[in-house]
């Protein structure tokens, strides 16, 4: 029990407050959505579902990944609206856990459906000018 009792009107401010508060962060979550053509929702979606809570890329509406060196944290995987990556990388990388023995799981997609998240990787990551190099580990 607190020493000094709240008036009635201080605590229905600080009621009012919280469940503002509590509303609008519930309210932003999913806010940022797919924005890719019909045909190509489908790798949108394994893409987000598998992939969200470490990579970045708009058009899926993912924001795993941080910008800030500071706030980084080890699961922090690629930001592919500032990284562009080819198929074969994307394939290599979903095949293998990634390229640096981090916490991303080795065939997180398989079959099909990793070939088409590849293929939407490379249309949809950072354009990169000029022809599209191959991984390093791939060659």
């Amino acid at each position: 029990m607190l020493s000094h009792p709240m008036k009635r009107f201080r605590r229905a401010l600080l009621i009012a407050s919280l469940f503002a508060a509590t509303t609008g962060s519930v309210a932003a979550c999913g806010e940022e959505g797919i924005s890719v053509p019909e045909n190509e929702r489908a790798a949108a979606a394994i893409f987000k579902e598998n992939c969200s809570g470490c990579h970045t890329l708009s058009v899926a509406g993912t924001q795993g990944s941080t910008t800030n060196i500071r706030t980084r944290e080890y699961k922090d995987g690629p930001n592919f609206d500032q990284r562009h990556v080819s198929v074969n990388c994307a394939l290599y990388a979903i095949r293998n856990g990634g390229f640096s023995s981090g916490p991303m799981p080795q065939n997180i997609i398989t079959g099909d459906d990793a070939k088409l998240v590849a293929e939407f990787l490379q249309k949809y990551s950072k354009p990169e000018e000029g022809d599209i190099p191959d991984c390093p580990a791939t060659q």
